[in-house]
């Protein structure tokens, strides 16, 4: 072999190589550009049928889950009229949202909001502004933002006036629990605030454990098997001779002291006063929502669910639990029912209907079943003055 063929060689293989390096590059970057602009047509397809799912327009419930939870706002039908006068904003958790037995079933009228307009829809449009698993403080920055117009890509068009109705439904069972394990607002956090933008986040996030929860419903036995491979708890509720096996139930604050608890309310305080001076002209009404565990009262020691997951195990009793209930009840009534706002507490309209009956579906233990949430609308509308 000459000395220009040995030369060559490397030459050839440095040419190859980089060819080879420069395809694998251009690939590498098409695959890329490729899978951006899939996510970014699946994300504008996202906000589209978050803009478009009504359910007057018979949009499918069950989508409702793969949706980021602001996007459900718009889709409860209150039949809703431009020519009414007042506005109401529903603000809350998953129980002013209206999860139940109603609402899995498929019910056309299944949330509180739509029980209140019956009763009010002559001179009011209803708006929900609740979520599954927001306290109070998250919801009203929630609604902040919507009513400025930083969220219209998922929650619509702000009304126009600064004047408006808010209810706003304080839930005993974990409402205390989730500001304090979560102090700082997660809405506040940069990603939070990227999910606004991109709802395939929370899309793409919520995918697995729907499919895990269908393919557990389909197939029994694996149900069954995920159970047994861990330890259930339960709890005997009986209501006279009627009895029903209830998972821990959802308290008033079990697991925090009285200090923690008083610093919780202090801070829901500071967060309706906030939203109060931006917009003055608001009229709020705050609802209180017991918890299972004061409703029924069981004689017995209870199991109850920590908000963290990781106390479950623990008990209590209902002593502790409605002496944590009674504070409170005492701490919200001293604090907001005032010019501030109004407080209505049904607590011992909805016991008394509770010891004759069951409030609580067997199909969800956590939410109220049609007459409850009924029997929460009648103290709403008795308690509560529109304007």
């Amino acid at each position: 072999m000459s000395w220009q063929e040995s030369l060559s060689c490397p030459i050839l293989y440095f040419n190859f190589m980089n060819t080879t390096i420069r395809n694998i590059a251009l690939n590498t970057l098409l695959v890329l550009l490729s899978t951006l602009l899939g996510i970014l047509t699946t994300n504008f397809f996202i906000i589209y049928i978050s803009n478009n799912n009504n359910q007057r327009q018979n949009f499918p419930r069950n989508i409702l889950h793969y949706l980021e939870p602001i996007a459900r706002w718009t889709y409860p039908d209150y039949k809703n009229s431009e020519t009414n006068s007042k506005s109401l904003f529903i603000l809350g958790d998953s129980y002013a949202e209206g999860l139940g037995d109603l609402y899995l079933k498929g019910s056309y009228k299944y949330s509180i909001g739509h029980f209140l307009d019956e009763k009010w829809r002559k001179n009011t449009n209803i708006y929900l502004a609740a979520n599954y698993g927001s306290e109070i403080p998250v919801q009203l920055y929630l609604l902040e933002k919507h009513l400025r117009g930083y969220s219209k890509n998922l929650t619509g068009m702000p009304i126009k006036s600064n004047t408006f109705n808010l209810i706003l439904y304080f839930y005993e069972g974990n409402d205390v629990e989730g500001t304090f394990f979560r102090k700082r607002n997660p809405a506040n956090y940069f990603p939070s605030k990227l999910r606004l933008q991109f709802p395939i986040i929370y899309t793409l996030r919520t995918l697995p454990g729907v499919v895990k929860n269908k393919i557990l419903s389909t197939y029994p036995k694996l149900k069954q098997v995920s159970l047994t491979s861990k330890k259930v708890l339960k709890n005997k509720i009986c209501i006279g001779s009627n009895c029903r096996i209830m998972p821990p139930l959802q308290s008033a604050a079990a697991g925090l002291s009285e200090k923690e608890i008083i610093n919780e309310i202090n801070h829901l305080e500071d967060s309706v006063k906030k939203f109060s001076l931006k917009y003055p002209k608001a009229n709020m009404c705050l609802v209180y929502i017991p918890s299972p565990a004061t409703i029924y009262s069981p004689k017995e020691d209870f199991y109850y669910q920590h908000f963290d997951q990781t106390n479950e195990s623990l008990k209590t009793n209902s002593k502790l639990n409605n002496k944590n209930s009674l504070l409170i009840r005492r701490l919200m009534s001293d604090r907001f029912d005032s010019e501030l706002m109004t407080f209505v507490d049904p607590t011992k309209t909805i016991q008394k209907q509770a010891s004759k009956r069951f409030i609580h579906p067997k199909s969800d233990p956590w939410h109220f079943n049609e007459y409850g949430y009924k029997l929460l609308a009648d103290s709403t509308s008795q308690g509560c003055s529109l304007r």
